[in-house]
Order: C-alpha cells, then structure tokens, then sequence
C-alpha cells in the first residue's frame, strides 16, 4: 500500500521550518555581504529611516564642507593680490617722498612721475584681474556670503565685505594724484598713507574671516565623523 505524505504533519512543520530558516540565512548572507544589518524597510523600518536621516544631513554638512575649503583658497587669491597692491603702494610713497627732496628738479619729479602713473594703473590692473573659478574680487564694492552650512541661516551662511581696491576706485582714491610738483608728492604721501591702510586693513578682515572658516571646516570634519559613526552603528551588521 503506498504511502500518503501530502498531509503529514511532521513534514509541512519540516518544511515550514527549513523554508524559515533558508530565510533567516539567504537575510544573514545579505547583511554579511552588504556590511549593513539593515537593508530594507521590513528589516528595521524606524532605524532605517533614523539612518536615512543622518546620512542626508551629512551629506549636507560634506558639501558644506567642500564650499568652505573652496572659499578658503578664493580668500587666499584675494589676500595675494592685496599683498602686491600693498607692495606698490609702499613703493609709491617712496617715489612721492622723494620728489619732495630740494635735491630733485622738475626733470627728476618729471621721471618719477612716470613711474608713479604706472603703479597707479597696475594697481587697477590686478583689483580689475583678480578673480576666481570667474568671480571678481577687488574690482569693486561686494559681499561674498559662503554656505557653510545645510540652511539660509546666519549660522550656515557666513559673509565678508571687500571693498573697491583698483587706485582710481573711491576707496582708496588714488587716481588724481601726481608727483611732478613739490606740492603733489607732499598731496600725495597723505593719501598714499590712508590707501595703503584700508589695504592693510581689508587684509586684516580676510585673515580673520580666513582663520573663521578653517575653523569652521575643522568643526564640520568633526560632526562629520560623530555623525557617520552614528549612522554606522544603526545600519552596520
């Protein structure tokens, strides 16, 4: 008589079992394979969505991070260029100090000028020139806001105010000066004198701002990596 093992209990619970336990397996082998215990919803539905979470917010703050680092080295253009404005502007004072002297004639002054004008127009030249990635940066009044951050507030969005630095801007206000007289080289030493100050000044404000931002980058690599153990130790098996 042949057996009948469509209905036997023991071999559907066998059954059931093995097809529970494969399941668990082909889950575990997944997990093993992928690094992370939770791979789908079913598998930890409010975890993965904590997950999900930190790694959206800190690839925000990465991206912020990268901005800030791109900021720092568009700073750093900036600062090399007032650094050569400062040069001829020194260098201007000297010429104007020295047509001031008895001994000079008006040839002499004549001559000095000559080589005064053309610092005047390079010092145009490099405000109007200096750029980065296309952004002008001395050329003229402008607030450059950098995003730090994932949000439009002020702790996300930090702002620098650099101003108008070509010779014939109003800033430093160079453009009329002449040292082909006694009278226009002692003119000009005063303003020379005031010009290359707000120079060292605006340098001052970007150095601050600079060492503000690397601090900023600093912080943001570290809650970067707070943040990326945090999602690690929710999703990793």
């Amino acid at each position: 008589m042949p057996a009948r093992i469509n209905h036997n209990a023991h071999l559907s619970a066998m059954h059931r079992n093995l097809g529970v336990h494969f399941e668990n397996a082909n889950r575990q082998m997944e997990q093993i394979a992928s690094g992370h215990r939770v791979n789908r919803s079913s598998d930890d539905a409010a975890n993965l969505a904590l997950a999900n979470d930190i790694e959206s917010e800190t690839r925000a703050l990465q991206e912020g991070g990268r901005n800030v680092q791109q900021s720092i080295q568009m700073l750093q253009v900036a600062e090399g260029a007032l650094a050569q404005i400062s040069d001829i502007s020194r260098r201007m004072r000297e010429l104007a100090v020295q047509s001031t002297a008895l001994t000079y004639n008006d040839r002499n002054r004549q001559g000095a000028n000559i080589e005064f004008q053309q610092l005047k127009s390079e010092i145009d030249r490099i405000a109007e020139f200096t750029s980065y990635n296309g952004v002008p940066l001395l050329d003229a009044e402008r607030e450059l806001a950098i995003q730090a951050g994932p949000s439009e507030t002020s702790n996300d969005v930090s702002r620098i105010h650099i101003g108008d630095m070509r010779a014939s801007g109003p800033q430093l206000n160079l453009d009329t000066l002449s040292i082909d007289t006694v009278v226009g080289a002692q003119q000009a030493i005063d303003f020379l004198d005031e010009a290359h100050g707000k120079v060292v000044e605006q340098r001052n404000e970007i150095a601050a701002f600079h060492n503000r931002l690397q601090m900023s980058a600093d912080t943001t690599a570290t809650i970067v990596e707070r943040m990326q153990g945090a999602e690690s130790n929710i999703r990793d098996v």
